[in-house]
């Protein structure tokens, strides 16, 4: 009998990577979980299908549980091992992807306020795969950092975090934690009244919802306490908050790691992942979709700030999440879901070296190559 694999239908590449023999059913995750789904060896989801005792009673014939996402805090990952079922995530998939997402926020909020960004220090919270990839990105263009992950330094003697006090001391916070309400270190409201009432420019959330408190962000931007905010996710998520979302600087439906390449290396970390699991070979041919230099914008009195700001997506969906304010919870829950799964994906800056001709760039675009 032939290895019989449920894949939420919004999965990139997941065929071009399977050998041939394998059984693949597509779901509508709106739906939520296929009822046949215990008859399956393999499931594989996003972070939209939470996997618990509640919506998952009986796991039957599953074995192995594969999430195309970073976050895992959609999956009760105990409960899967107490079932015998094998879970695994795709850690680091779209830390690039989330990076520039950063990157360009950041020099557009540094264009629109008239603040040059090498004057200001950017404090990480979290230093995994995605704070990391910042990190990169900020050293290479001359922007001062704190690094900040107390649970890091306590695992990895070679990393040393940044003081609490210290981190409290810059000017802009953006946070690239999992969300965890247990432990030495939870961070549900981490960036609560404790860390925000000390003032900052700007705060960044493109890790969870819930990370930051929202309802505490919210009241100290409108005392001045905190300039601006981003959010590209959201406490109650897809349901987000009419009037969070009203004052926030930028507010995106959960894509900062949305990027044609990181849902490629998604589904090639999961599915590889699966197929060791059940003794298959991958398809070594699978690759992601091709840039185009057709769908590059330039301009030749474009800026940095200005090539960042044409060549990611982010004011599309800005607009188009701000259309949803207003909208009943239902209708937004549907709508927000389906400009995630919907939209076009980007490709990311690292992905135009060698297809977009250098020269007529600015020199800071290498620091994606």
């Amino acid at each position: 009998m032939s290895l019989r694999i449920a894949a939420d239908q919004y999965l990139q590449n997941v065929d071009e990577f399977l050998p041939e023999g394998v059984d693949l059913f597509r779901f509508d995750p709106s739906q939520g979980l296929p009822e046949d789904i215990t008859k399956y060896d393999a499931l594989l989801i996003r972070t939209v299908t939470p996997i618990n005792p509640q919506t998952l009673p009986e796991t039957g014939n599953l074995k192995f549980v594969g999430t195309a996402t970073a976050g895992t805090d959609h999956v009760d990952q105990d409960y899967l091992e107490k079932q015998g079922v094998k879970f695994y995530p795709s850690e680091g998939c779209n830390a690039n992807a989330v990076a520039e997402y950063i990157i360009t926020v950041l020099y557009h909020w540094a264009k629109k306020l008239n603040i040059n960004l090498e004057e200001k220090v950017v404090g990480i919270v979290g230093c995994g795969h995605t704070g990391r990839a910042v990190i990169r990105l900020l050293k290479r263009l001359n922007i001062n950092y704190l690094a900040y992950d107390p649970p890091k330094e306590f695992r990895k003697k070679n990393f040393a975090s940044a003081s609490e006090a210290e981190l409290m001391s810059a000017d802009i916070l953006t946070f690239h934690t999992p969300l965890t309400d247990t432990g030495s270190y939870p961070t549900k409201h981490l960036g609560g009244n404790a860390w925000l009432s000390q003032g900052f420019d700007l705060i960044v959330n493109a890790s969870r919802g819930g990370v930051v408190d929202e309802s505490v962000l919210l009241e100290l931007h409108q005392k001045g306490t905190i300039g601006n905010y981003v959010l590209d996710v959201w406490e109650g998520e897809p349901n987000f908050s009419d009037r969070i979302a009203k004052q926030a600087f930028i507010a995106t439906p959960h894509i900062a790691g949305y990027s044609a390449e990181a849902k490629f290396k998604a589904t090639e970390i999961v599915i590889k992942r699966l197929l060791s699991f059940f003794d298959l070979t991958p398809n070594a041919n699978a690759k992601p979709a091709p840039f185009s230099p057709d769908h590059f914008k330039f301009h030749p009195e474009f800026s940095f700030t200005d090539l960042l700001w044409q060549n990611n997506q982010i004011h599309y969906y800005d607009s188009e999440l701000r259309k949803l304010i207003g909208f009943p919870s239902k209708k937004k829950k549907e709508a927000f879901a389906k400009l995630r799964s919907e939209t076009k994906l980007r490709h990311e800056f690292r992905a135009m070296n060698g297809k977009v001709d250098s020269a007529k760039l600015p020199n800071e675009f290498q620091v994606f190559y």
